[in-house]
């Protein structure tokens, strides 16, 4: 009986990594993309962004999601206020992570290693970044899923100054709000970086962070 209970056992702990390792899925339509369940982790912390792109008359043009990558400083920098604040061996810290910068690398390719957006030769790079955003913190006494941290644009990013459609290829999570400033906590490309996020001067960009602390 034992070793019947426990072949059951192994076969429902293999057949739940199946099923989890089968989400990892992208689906696209001309309005929507959702990028599955790429699962960034740093320890018990998960980090999802949004983008929403609005024509002139506030019509959805472009929506994009999905989980995003945690850098090492951001890792570094958390650990640092968290349990030491004093300490700026591994990470000086500017201000909250509430600073979010859009970029348009033609050849984004986000990793953890990275304390900036990327950069491509054709000048592509950091186009704007917002003001400060006051998070707004769900707490997990009343959250079965944990504390979740929202940072969205107040105000969405405008393009009035594009003299050509671009696309926003990446976007990144910032404790500084000066350009190409500050320590970078988290990173998403909008994949695949070839289609992008195109946009015109009349349309508007609205970006959300979502970090889940579980």
């Amino acid at each position: 009986m034992k070793k019947y209970t426990s072949l059951a056992l192994i076969g429902a702990i293999v057949a739940g990594i199946a099923g989890f390792a089968s989400l990892d899925a992208t689906s696209a339509t001309s309005l929507m993309t959702i990028q599955g369940t790429d699962i960034h982790e740093t320890g018990q912390m998960i980090g999802h962004v949004t983008y929403v792109v609005r024509d002139m008359n506030g019509q959805i043009k472009h929506y994009f999601q999905s989980d995003n990558e945690i850098t090492n400083i951001g890792k570094d920098c958390s650990a640092a206020a968290i349990f030491d604040s004093d300490d700026t061996s591994v990470c000086t810290k500017t201000d909250d992570f509430a600073y979010i910068a859009i970029g348009n690398a033609t050849d984004a390719q986000m990793d953890k290693t990275d304390t900036e957006l990327d950069v491509s030769p054709d000048n592509g790079g950091e186009m704007d970044r917002s003001e400060k955003i006051d998070a707004l913190i769900g707490s997990a006494t009343t959250n079965p899923s944990g504390t979740v941290v929202s940072i969205a644009t107040a105000t969405p990013f405008e393009f009035k100054y594009l003299g050509s459609p671009t696309k926003v290829t990446q976007s990144g999570l910032f404790d500084d709000g000066a350009d190409e400033s500050g320590n970078m906590f988290a990173i998403r490309d909008v994949s695949p970086v070839t289609d992008g996020l195109t946009v015109t001067n009349t349309d508007t960009l609205s970006v959300t962070w979502t970090i889940t602390l579980t």
